[in-house]
This record gives C-alpha cells, sequence and structure tokens, in this order.
C-alpha cells in the first residue's frame, strides 16, 4: 500500500456550504466516461471507501446525489455518532473513523460534517466528484460467475443523463440502489422472520431554539426520566417520561429521546418514529414528513410542561431528508446474524468490529425489545459485504447481508465507515488482481492482505488488541 499521510482538521461550525460545493459541480460536468473504481453514494461510507482506494493508488469516481457531502449526517440532521465501544469503554475502532472522529467530535453539527467530508474528499487528487446526480440505470452482462455491472447510468438535475463505466462498483448508497438495479437478491425490512416485509421506523428530526440548555444537564433526573444523561453536547434518555406521551397518529411511537447541542444554542431533537413507511418511496417519505409536522408541535408541548430547560422552547426547522433506518438486506456471499452479534462472534475474515446494541425501533405500535441493550463486540465478516450473484459490486451501507435483527446494530454510521474502507482496500486489491469480489471473499490469501492493509491502517480487527488498548 502506499503512504497515506493523514491530516486532522477541525473545521469551523459557521463555514459556508456554497463554496464547498462549487468545485464540485464545476467536476460533474467533465465527467469520465470510464473509471477502475466507481463509487456510488455521497454517504460516509462512501467517502471512506473513495479515500481508501484512492490512498492505496487507484482512480476513483465519487458520486452523489446532493450537493453536500455526508449522506444522513447533513441531510437528515444526525448530528452525533452510535459509538462502538467496548463494554468497559475501550475504543474497539481505527482506521479511517478514527480520523473523522478526531476531527469531529462526539457531536456536530451538519454544516461541519458537510465541510469535513468536502476536504476530505478534496484532499484525495485520485478522487473524481461529481455531485447532484441520481443513479439511473444499470448494464450487465451475464456469466457463469455471476452478473457484471458494465456501466452506471446517472441522471444530472436538469434531466440529461451520462453513463460511466466501471471495473469494480462500490455500492455505499444506503438503500443499494445500484446492486438492486443489477438484479441481487436481497430480503426488505423484517422479510426473513417469515412476518411480512415491513421495516423500522423513520423519522424526521428538527431543531428548538430558546432551550436553557444548562437546566437541561443539571435537570437530568432517572427516578422521573428513566435511564439516560446529559453533557454539553447532547442528552439521551427520557424513556420513562415519554412512556405517558399519546401520540395524535396511531402510526407514530415516541419512546426516547435523543438531544443535540450545537454551538448557535439550538438543540436537534430525534425521538419522532413513523411505522409503515418503505422508504425507498417518495409518496412514503412525504407522508411521514406530513405526519411528523402535525405531531411535532404536541410532543414539544409535552417537553415543555416536564423537562427542566424546555418551557421557552419553540420549533427551529425540520431536517432537509427522513432519516431511514433500514430498507433493503442483500443476499450476500455470508450473513450476518443475531447470534452471532449477540454472541461476540469475530471470524476470520472480519474487516472492523462493532459493539452497537441490537437496537430494533418498533416496526408496529406494540413491538417490544426482543433483546437487552447490551454491547457485545463482534465483526463484521467481509463476505456480508458482497452480493453473492454480482462479480464486481461491493456493499458498504445498511444494506449489507444482515438479518433484519442484526441490522439492527450493524446499519450505524461508524460500522458504515468501517465497511467503506473494507470495500475501497478490497477494490483497489481486486482491480490489480483481476479477481471478482466472490472469488476474494473466499480466497484466504486475498482476506490476509486485505487485513493487513487495514490494520497498517489502524483498523481494530482484534477484540483481545482492543481491551488491551
Amino acid at each position: 500500500m502506499s503512504n497515506r499521510n493523514f491530516v486532522r482538521v477541525a473545521l469551523s461550525c459557521g463555514l459556508c456550504l456554497s463554496l464547498l460545493v462549487q468545485p464540485l459541480v464545476a467536476a460533474a460536468q467533465s465527467a469520465a466516461q470510464r473509471t477502475p473504481i466507481l463509487v456510488v453514494g455521497g454517504t460516509p461510507a462512501g467517502i471512506a471507501a473513495a479515500v481508501a482506494a484512492a490512498r492505496d493508488g487507484s482512480d476513483v469516481t465519487l458520486t452523489t446525489n446532493r450537493g453536500v457531502w455526508g449522506g444522513i449526517l447533513t441531510d437528515a440532521m444526525m448530528d452525533q455518532w452510535d459509538l462502538n465501544v467496548a463494554p468497559d469503554g475501550a475504543a474497539v475502532q481505527g482506521g479511517l473513523f478514527d480520523e473523522i472522529h478526531a476531527a469531529l467530535g462526539d457531536a456536530f453539527t451538519p454544516q461541519a460534517a458537510a465541510a469535513y467530508f468536502g476536504q476530505l474528499v478534496a484532499r484525495e487528487p485520485q478522487i473524481h466528484a461529481i455531485v447532484d446526480v441520481q443513479v439511473d440505470g444499470v448494464t450487465t452482462s451475464t456469466s457463469a460467475g455471476g452478473r457484471t455491472v458494465a456501466s452506471v447510468r446517472f441522471r444530472r438535475t436538469d434531466g440529461t443523463t451520462f453513463t460511466i463505466a466501471a471495473g469494480r462498483v462500490v455500492d455505499a448508497t444506503d438503500d443499494g440502489d445500484v446492486a438492486a438495479l443489477a438484479g441481487a437478491r436481497y430480503d426488505l425490512g423484517r422479510q426473513d422472520t417469515g412476518i411480512d416485509e415491513r421495516m423500522q421506523p423513520v423519522t424526521l428530526m428538527f431543531t428548538l431554539r430558546d432551550v436553557a440548555w444548562d437546566r437541561v444537564v443539571a435537570g437530568y433526573d432517572s427516578v422521573r426520566f428513566g435511564s439516560g444523561g446529559a453533557v454539553d453536547r447532547r442528552a439521551w434518555g427520557y424513556a420513562k417520561l415519554l412512556s405517558a406521551y399519546r401520540p395524535l397518529s396511531s402510526e407514530v411511537v415516541v419512546r426516547d429521546l435523543n438531544l443535540g447541542h450545537a454551538p448557535d444554542g439550538e438543540v436537534t431533537v430525534n425521538a419522532i418514529n413513523i411505522l409503515g413507511i418503505d422508504g425507498r418511496s417518495d409518496a412514503d417519505l412525504a407522508r411521514a414528513r406530513a405526519i411528523s409536522e402535525r405531531e411535532t408541535p404536541r410532543l414539544i408541548a409535552f417537553l415543555r410542561a416536564r423537562i427542566p430547560g424546555f418551557a421557552a422552547a419553540t420549533l427551529g426547522r425540520y431536517a432537509d431528508a427522513i432519516y431511514v433506518r433500514e430498507t433493503r438486506h442483500f443476499a450476500g456471499v455470508e450473513q450476518l446474524t443475531a447470534d452471532e452479534v449477540w454472541h461476540g462472534a469475530i471470524p476470520d475474515d472480519t474487516i472492523g468490529l462493532s459493539s452497537y446494541p441490537l437496537d430494533l425501533h418498533p416496526v408496529t405500535a406494540d413491538d417490544r425489545l426482543a433483546y437487552a441493550p447490551l454491547r457485545h463486540v463482534y465483526g463484521i465478516p467481509f463476505g456480508t459485504l458482497v452480493p453473492r450473484d454480482l462479480t464486481n459490486v461491493i456493499l458498504a451501507s445498511p444494506a449489507i447481508s444482515a438479518t433484519h435483527v442484526a441490522a439492527g446494530s450493524a446499519r450505524v454510521i461508524p460500522t458504515t465507515i468501517e465497511e467503506g474502507e473494507a470495500a475501497g482496500d478490497a477494490a483497489a486489491l481486486a482491480s490489480r488482481s483481476g479477481a471478482s469480489f466472490p472469488q476474494f471473499a473466499r480466497d484466504p490469501a486475498a482476506i490476509v492482505q486485505l487485513r493487513g492493509e487495514l490494520s497498517e491502517d489502524g483498523t481494530i480487527l482484534s477484540y483481545r488488541n482492543a481491551a488491551a488498548g
């Protein structure tokens, strides 16, 4: 692997996004017609994949359907990490996530995230960045080894299209859009349980103004509010308090709060779960927004009367996009199961460690937690990133091959960043060797080489090493 110079940059939250976007928009007008590695998705995982492949010496084309980088961190207002740590608090993640976390901290604004990710991409001269383009179709060929994606067609905002041929494709879209268009097999939501295809709920985040945050921090009462806490930049919990909340709509569940405190004083709220929404459907997402916007004033009134510091709180703004937790789960060379998560399995092809609890938001209003919110350090197998019926596509997103329950843990962004870094490195290695991704996944020597490169760049692959510091 080529030498990598990591630069950690702390960015001002007030950096103007328009300054960041302009050079990238210009790049879209001279889109490459062919690229060794195409990364689709300006998500944190997609950015990690592109940066990893570029630092490994490959030319990369990276696309996003938005005008800024960051996915749900910038679009859906997700402003804090669901961290992977050991039960004793020891770090179990390194690599590119460690670099990103050092720059942004535990909590951040969407503007800071977009600015940082934009600079991370811009610092890599071998990344050709294209913004504001939607995946519009794929062309494939079929052989004995499976289907190969020959090219991906994109649609610009003005309706015109262009095509990029690629040797390897990293699908870092949250829903696995490229893999789905290529015909890869997948389950929807909890389909693998045999119940139905319903998905975890979606959430429209919003902000509050005029919250007295010092009173929020000083006033967290575990007797009244239940397990949780409040610190300088965030607060979480309040489940006991919210057990008394009665939503306007039967399609709404509010079980707890995740609050973020921005430097300008605004407070982000992640609380309202909308049931029965297919996150792939624009019509469903519009319905979820309408339901949430009707529900929000009622929830604010409830919180104003009951939480210290909220008495004067008023609605600020809504997120640009809905936070979608779950859609597709692809059939991979391997599948991550809840049993492996719960029992802390760390297989030989682990490409990163995770420990987030099996956090399933209710699919129906009467769902109850099936697993205690405990952490078990486990490994993400490389084979879960590889759709078993596509030769040159690898996933880095919540859509990897995992059961509905296991995805309740593996869906979090720090884990998808690990997947992105591994996918980028694997794409670079497979490009040089000529191996298909299923062949790569089944080749012990290739996995040893991949894990060696990941370890060299700081990824933690052994829990014993993590626990020992």
